[in-house]
């Protein structure tokens, strides 16, 4: 099993910091009912935002559109069900039985 980032859906909107490769970043999330999606904003350690209401999609690495290691975590950070009960994100199962992985193995988080 991989690594997690352990996301509480009922505090959002809400941040937390965390050491991802080294290194201290901010995680805002938030959750819009109209479009039922949740989105993610990074920040550096100082709260400088490096990347904007990042939508969460099933299977796709955050932040796949930039280039991971200097700015960004070094490692993916992807929104899966490891059980294979679903293949989508949702209310209901985000935090349940998606989760976002880390794609660490060997590292330290």
């Amino acid at each position: 099993m991989r690594s997690r980032i352990e996301v509480d859906k009922n505090k959002m909107p809400y941040q937390f910091q965390i050491m991802l490769g080294g290194s201290i970043y901010s995680m805002e999330w938030q959750y819009n009912s109209t479009s039922r999606r949740f989105t993610c904003t990074l920040c550096d350690a100082q709260g400088m935002p490096l990347v904007y209401g990042e939508p969460l999609i099933y299977g796709n690495p955050l932040f796949a559109a930039l280039s991971h290691g200097e700015i960004l975590p070094p490692m993916e950070i992807m929104p899966l069900d490891e059980s294979g009960e679903t293949q989508e994100i949702t209310w209901e199962n985000f935090g349940e039985t998606v989760f976002l992985t880390l794609d660490d193995e060997g590292e330290s988080v």
